[in-house]
Order: C-alpha cells, then sequence, then structure tokens
C-alpha cells in the first residue's frame, strides 16, 4: 500500500522516537503532531514537518490532521497520580483526535493506535489473542482499554489498527534504566514465588510493527506484539547481568514486600504532589500471573516478526547506555 502522508503523535517519547526513524524516508510527508513544549530537536534533525497542537484545541488539532492519510497515535501517560489524570491523556485525547479525523475533508484512511497488554491483563497460562476477554488490573491499563474501544466506535468510517506491546526495552528507555543500573552493581531484584512467564519486545522491533501497520494493506484490528520466546522474570535478569559483563545476584523479593514497597513510594510520590512509576499498580503487574501474547495475527497479516532476540537486544542496549554515559 502506498501511503504518502502520516502524522504520527508522541514523536518526541521513547517509543516515537525511533518510530519517526523507522519511517522517515519511507513516507513523503511525514509530520509530528507536538506541543508547544516539547523538545523538537531531534525531529527537526531528521526534517521531520511539525504540527503544533494539543488534545485540548480543537482548531489546531483539525488544522494538524488535515491530508493525513495515516494517523499513527502513540503519545499517552503511563503513570499519574490518578486515574483522571490518565484518562484525560489517553481516553480524552484519543477522542479528540478521532474527532478531528472524522472531521477532516478527505478523511483519514486509518488510524494506528499503540496500545498495551496491560489493556487485556494478565494470561492465565494460555497466551491472550484478539478474542481474550480483557480484564486489565491497573489504572493504565483501563485507560488503554477504553481507548481502543474509543477508536473502534469509529471502525465503520476508519481503518482502525490496535498494536499491544508488552514491555518495551531498548535505547533512549529512561524506565528500564533502573534495572541496568542494578545490575551494573551485581544485584537484581525478581519476585518471589512462582514462575511468572513473559514477553519483551526490543523498540527497534516495534517501530518495524508501526511501519507494518502503517503499510499493510489489509490491516484492521488488534494485534499483539512481542518476542515469541516466553522467559521468567528470573531468565531475564540473568540476561541482563549477562548484558553488563557482571555476575549477578537474584534477589527474591517476597510479594507482601513488593506490595508495601510500592505503596510506600505511591504514598511518598503523592507527598511531593508527583507520581511513582513503582506503586501498586505495577507490583500488581509484577506479581500477576503471566504476561504472555499471540502473535501470529501480526505475522499473518502485518507480515511481522521480531528480529531482535532478548540477549542481544540488552547487549545492544547496555552499549548505547555505556555510551551515552547514562551508566
Amino acid at each position: 500500500m502506498t501511503i504518502r502522508n502520516v502524522l504520527i503523535t508522541g514523536a518526541t517519547g521513547f517509543v516515537g522516537s525511533h518510530v519517526v526513524e523507522a519511517l522517515a524516508g519511507r513516507i513523503d510527508q511525514l509530520r509530528a503532531l507536538v506541543r508547544p513544549t516539547s523538545d523538537t530537536a531531534r525531529l527537526r534533525a531528521l526534517g521531520i514537518a511539525l504540527e503544533t497542537a494539543t488534545f485540548e484545541n480543537g482548531p489546531a488539532l483539525r488544522r494538524a490532521v488535515q491530508g493525513a492519510e495515516v494517523i499513527v497515535h502513540l503519545a499517552a501517560l503511563t503513570h499519574a497520580g490518578t486515574s483522571a489524570e490518565l484518562d484525560r491523556v489517553n481516553v480524552d485525547g484519543t477522542r479528540a483526535l478521532r474527532d478531528a479525523a472524522l472531521e477532516a475533508e478527505p478523511r483519514p484512511r486509518r488510524i494506528v493506535y499503540m496500545s498495551s497488554l496491560a489493556a487485556v491483563g494478565p494470561s492465565d497460562g494460555r497466551p491472550v489473542g484478539r478474542a481474550h476477554e480483557p480484564r486489565p488490573l491497573t489504572a493504565y491499563g483501563r485507560s488503554k482499554l477504553a481507548g481502543e474501544r474509543v477508536l473502534l466506535e469509529a471502525a465503520d468510517r476508519l481503518e482502525v489498527v490496535i498494536l499491544r506491546a508488552p514491555a518495551v526495552y531498548g535505547p533512549r528507555d529512561a524506565e528500564m534504566l533502573r534495572f541496568f543500573r542494578m545490575a551494573g552493581r551485581g544485584v537484581l531484584p525478581v519476585p518471589g514465588g512462582p514462575d511468572r512467564p513473559l514477553q519483551l519486545v526490543h523498540v527497534e522491533d516495534l517501530a518495524r510493527a508501526v511501519v507494518a501497520a502503517v503499510l499493510a494493506p489489509a490491516a484492521e484490528g488488534v494485534y499483539h506484539v512481542a518476542d515469541a520466546e516466553a522467559l521468567s522474570w528470573a531468565d531475564v535478569c540473568r540476561l541482563l547481568g549477562r548484558a553488563s559483563g557482571r555476575r549477578v545476584r537474584l534477589l527474591r523479593v517476597p510479594p507482601a514486600a513488593i506490595g508495601a514497597a510500592a505503596a510506600v513510594s505511591e504514598a511518598g510520590a503523592r507527598l511531593l504532589g508527583g507520581s511513582s512509576i513503582f506503586n501498586r499498580d505495577k507490583a500488581r503487574e509484577l506479581l500477576a500471573s503471566g504476561w504472555l501474547c499471540d502473535t501470529e495475527d501480526a505475522r499473518r497479516e502485518l507480515g511481522f516478526e521480531t528480529r531482535i532476540p532478548l540477549a542481544d537486544g540488552l547487549r545492544r542496549t547496555w552499549e548505547w547506555y555505556r555510551n551515552e554515559g547514562w551508566l
């Protein structure tokens, strides 16, 4: 499918920066929707056209979507002090973007929406797929599921492509950095109790999935995008230790201690008027039965499979952090 004009939200974020690089050179008119306060230096260096607007500014948003054949919607909040804050961006912002797209003339052909496994919830021993009844554990997951449903309400007028990703890692990621730093000190905590299988995805693989979702002629509906290989938290930590070149000791943390630490972290952030990445919702995710998904639909309909094995991806990420002075 030939697509010449793409508008991307969230282009200055971790995933967005890689998606822009993957799309640059393949799309004649690649444009980024940015806030007035966004750091756009990287986008300008790539020659990306900028559209300044917020989801609350209807006229500016409608001008930005004008002419787009495909909208790639990556902008989201992953944590906040309240569920209302998450909904304001992840639900209301998605609705505003959808409505602007529906009002455009001509109307965009497709919206590609970056969702999360958090929207469907943990697996129960079987990988989740399209038919799996969503049971999100967290406020973030509920907000992403609501965002999916906002877009699917318009599926009779727009092609809606939803990509659900697991935990994402790779260069420029600040959230996984703390685990790399702990590995460098020789100790990594892992949840105690039974093994909890999970899949991850390298950010460059996820960016290629977005490109496939933009260009695949018959793409529509929900796709799960992740490494095919399922590992335990302990396996992931051992591979992270190898990537760091250190012998890493695994510290088994009782589930009760994880829950208590998360509650303290959340309360402390609230007292300071902010939000904590490590909160009770994050503890629920860590202690869930597993995070497995069926990637066959993405392989069959998008022609997408991951290329970066976890061991190689962790090593490359470690090297990037070190070269950039993050470690």
